[in-house]
């Protein structure tokens, strides 16, 4: 898989004032494992990301023995993983994320090329 953008991880890790080092660790552990993943479909990603769960359109995977939530859009097809929000278990039992990252509106289009 191919992670777009890696500005959600860098941005969460610079945030964290008393774990930074453990916040960089465990994503960057985890983007290596979805990296050299080749998931065709979400049973697949679930054998690697046993806790990964999807809401709408969205994954939400369990990082760093569940200290971290990361929020992403998985594009099976194109091989993609776009990274739409990391946060720590206060912010995410919010659940503000649900409308912030539009995981319950439809995914986005393809974009056609001419």
């Amino acid at each position: 898989m191919r992670l777009v953008s890696r500005k959600h991880l860098r941005r969460f890790c610079a945030s964290r004032k008393h774990d930074s080092d453990q916040a960089t660790k465990d994503l960057e552990a985890w983007r290596q494992i979805a990296e050299d993943a080749r998931w065709k479909d979400f049973s697949s990603l679930k054998q690697t990301f046993g806790f990964a769960d999807q809401v709408g359109n969205c994954v939400v995977f369990d990082v760093g023995n569940n200290r971290y939530r990361l929020i992403g859009r998985v594009m099976f097809g194109s091989g993609k993983i776009y990274v739409l929000k990391v946060m720590d278990h206060s912010e995410y039992d919010k659940k503000k994320w649900i409308e912030d990252c539009g995981c319950k509106k439809p995914p986005p289009k393809k974009r056609t090329t001419r």
